[in-house]
């Protein structure tokens, strides 16, 4: 197998192995792989929302200060490489197939079947160890005791906020939630976390802190040194964030000679992302991920200082991943609608994410009894971006919110994959 092709074959075929929990033989694998030791630093961050943005708003303010980073997030919205940026620039393709030809020389080796995410993350390790970097950021995929991230050790770990999400999984309640996120504390390691607003969860949060350590991965059971970070309730994701990164900077030694950066945004793709119209010179598209309940509030907080102040005629495209209560999912959007009624809303079915999207009719009906009917609905988000070009009713602004996979598919649709669109960088 030595065509860059079959490398791609042989990953796409491991999503049908699904998930697996459990940090066991990852660590194995990392061991396997004979990487060395470190030579630079790592972040870990977990967190319900807005841990994406953390990792890329600290990738941002390394970049910004010519100190180099290497992230890993994930889900990507178009390209396997936007996984693995290396100062804010998806890896290039060739790169990214080198390390996944080790990878998969790996499992050869040992016989290990290793998932999508785990190859992926495994390929994010291989190129950090051939990159010079002084940092490395991780984001987890699904919680944190069990995530496949948790087998890296870090020199500082992250909580972002905390919603219920993954319910089956991670817990019925936020306390549960909240044990299984902390859970990437490391002894005698900083744990840096937005403070929770329930004392129940906070509780939780600090007793993770005080027994620090994964007996999984044979790390003594000390305690973490916990640092809260307030927020004040009128931040957005991107001040969120921001105040977790700055807490972050001084404890990392990289950044001794180097002020945390002046940051006015983060451009962070398919988060509050502006595109033109293709066809359409007057419109155009603004991009925003929401994938529960909370991320969906914290959307429409923003949407409503910026997309409302416009005071021009716009249209909502949204298609979500199945949600486990999709009333109050919906309810902050409601909300907003209520307020700027969209001339047209358009539904889709988001393609190519790990759940199958929400069928649109019945994601019609859930609009409906939100009070937001339908106007149309559409197979895929390229089809609802064909229909929306040949419109001509006076719309300036297309909100596609929802699902991240279905921002992937309108990034493509709009043919917006190239590196200028999917980098991270600072905005001043």
């Amino acid at each position: 197998m030595d065509e860059p092709n079959a490398w791609r074959s042989w990953l796409e075929k491991t999503k049908t192995r699904g998930m697996a929990l459990g940090v066991e033989a990852t660590q194995r694998a990392l061991r396997s792989l004979n990487l060395g030791e470190p030579t630079y630093e790592t972040v870990h961050v977990a967190g319900s929302n807005g841990k994406g943005t953390t990792v890329a708003t600290l990738s941002a303010a390394l970049t910004a200060t010519g100190i180099a980073n290497l992230a890993f997030t994930s889900p990507h919205l178009v390209r396997v490489e936007e996984r693995v940026r290396l100062n804010g620039v998806p890896v290039a393709a060739s790169e990214f197939d080198g390390a996944l030809a080790t990878v998969k020389e790996l499992e050869d080796r040992t016989g290990q079947a290793l998932t999508f995410f785990e190859i992926t993350f495994l390929v994010a390790a291989v190129l950090a160890s051939r990159h010079d970097i002084k940092v490395l950021l991780l984001e987890t995929g699904l919680g944190g005791r069990l995530d496949a991230t948790r087998a890296a050790s870090a020199n500082i770990s992250v909580l972002t906020a905390l919603s219920l999400e993954h319910t089956e999984v991670l817990g019925m309640s936020l306390v549960e939630i909240a044990r299984e996120k902390a859970a990437i504390a490391r002894p005698s390691r900083p744990l840096i976390a937005r403070r929770p607003d329930t004392p129940e969860v906070q509780r939780a949060i600090e007793a993770c802190a005080e027994h620090a350590g994964s007996p999984a991965l044979n790390e003594a059971v000390k305690p973490a040194f916990l640092e809260w970070v307030e927020m004040e309730g009128t931040d957005g994701a991107f001040e969120e964030a921001r105040r977790l990164a700055q807490a972050v900077w001084p404890h990392l030694k990289g950044t001794e000679k180097a002020a945390f950066p002046e940051i006015g945004a983060v451009h962070w793709p398919a988060r509050m992302q502006r595109l033109p119209s293709p066809g359409r010179p007057e419109m155009s598209y603004l991009l925003d991920g929401a994938h529960n309940p909370s991320g969906m509030e914290k959307s429409c907080e923003l949407l409503e200082k910026t997309l409302m102040a416009a005071d021009e005629p716009w249209t909502l495209l949204i298609g979500s991943s199945p949600q486990s209560d999709m009333a109050a999912f919906l309810g902050p959007l409601r909300s907003l609608c209520e307020v700027r009624p969209p001339a047209t809303v358009v539904v889709s079915v988001p393609q190519g994410g790990r759940y199958p999207g929400v069928d649109g009719a019945e994601m019609a009906q859930h609009l409906l009894d939100a009070g937001l009917p339908a106007a149309r609905i559409t197979a895929t988000p390229a089809e609802a971006i064909a229909w929306l070009e040949t419109q001509n009713n006076g719309v300036r602004c297309v909100l596609s919110i929802g699902s991240l996979y279905m921002q992937g598919n309108v990034l493509e649709a709009l043919g917006a994959t190239d590196d200028e669109a999917l980098t991270v960088r600072a905005k001043v």
